[in-house]
């Protein structure tokens, strides 16, 4: 989960002004300009997908007509504009984000779904491969990870999450991408001993938990304080889902089976520490940006 704790540094002011006749390329720089106080070097990306979202075209048709007189959508563009800049996750404005492959809907009650996190699916589908399994996706909140292995993976997936509102997201995006044959959502505490003694077991555990410690929430982003503290913040110190897990869920895995874990990008320390004192093997894996982004955990 890659969370900005500062703003981008301000760049020039936008000197063009939205007019009612304008191209599609001119609608997307205005909207690049106004946004590059909020999102610097993604103001290009996010502009493009304002466009596409507000014309209801594909990025394909936009760079076709890209020339061609857009028609006026004033009002609605400057809402759009505004709410980004006040703070709004762009994916809250759209209803939608893009993870792995497929559009997922998005609403303030699950954590947005970030590039990064699409390494823990990666690392998912290396282990599984082509053969059947059954999964277990704790704290799935929009069912992003859950769903992206199901649709890449010959396997079953079960998803918890503590939020009703969130599972309700996941519900819809299963029904969406037509994989509610292969996923099934519940409502479960993750830390609670009524999970810890199922008897269940597994070939795969992944789950992106909260990890933010509590002290530094005060600190993220505004556009990060939209999304629900209850997905962001991991206890103290960042790590009481951690502990948790690696007390009471080697003992739910299948003879070979693995958990993956996202982790903040400073965690990897501590979670060497809790797995050594368990007698865990484990590997450490890097996301795009080169940051500490997971681990995989060898209960054998």
């Amino acid at each position: 989960r890659k969370l900005p704790q500062k703003k981008p540094t301000k760049t020039t002011k936008t000197t063009q002004t939205l007019q009612s006749k304008m191209t599609y390329f001119q609608t997307k720089k205005y909207i690049k300009e106004a946004l590059l106080p909020v999102c610097g070097e993604y103001a290009s990306y996010e502009a493009e997908k304002i466009v596409c979202h507000i014309f209801g075209i594909d990025k394909r048709t936009l760079t076709l007509i890209s020339h061609e007189e857009a028609p006026d959508k004033t009002e609605e563009i400057e809402n759009t504009v505004a709410r980004r800049k006040n703070g709004e996750p762009l994916a809250y404005i759209l209803g939608n984000t893009d993870f792995f492959g497929l559009n997922f809907l998005v609403s303030p009650a699950c954590l947005t779904p970030r590039a990064d996190t699409e390494v823990i699916v990666e690392r998912a589908l290396e282990f599984l491969g082509e053969k059947y399994a059954d999964v277990l996706d704790i704290c799935t909140g929009s069912g992003c990870i859950a769903l992206a292995i199901a649709a890449n993976a010959h396997a079953n997936v079960r998803a918890l999450d503590i939020s009703e509102d969130a599972l309700d997201i996941a519900k819809k995006n299963a029904e969406r991408l037509s994989l509610s044959h292969k996923v099934t959502f519940e409502s479960c505490n993750a830390l609670s001993e009524e999970f810890a003694s199922e008897c269940e077991k597994y070939d795969l555990i992944v789950s992106n938990p909260p990890y933010i410690p509590t002290k530094d929430i005060a600190d993220l982003s505004e556009e990060v304080h939209r999304e629900p503290l209850c997905a962001l913040d991991g206890g103290e110190d960042g790590l009481i889902f951690y502990k948790r897990f690696i007390e009471i869920l080697p003992a739910k895995l299948k003879l070979g089976g693995r958990i993956i874990f996202e982790i903040g990008y400073d965690q990897e320390n501590a979670l060497r520490a809790l797995c050594e004192k368990k007698g865990l093997f484990y590997e450490f894996f890097r996301d795009y940006g080169g940051n500490v982004r997971g681990v995989v955990i060898n209960a054998d």
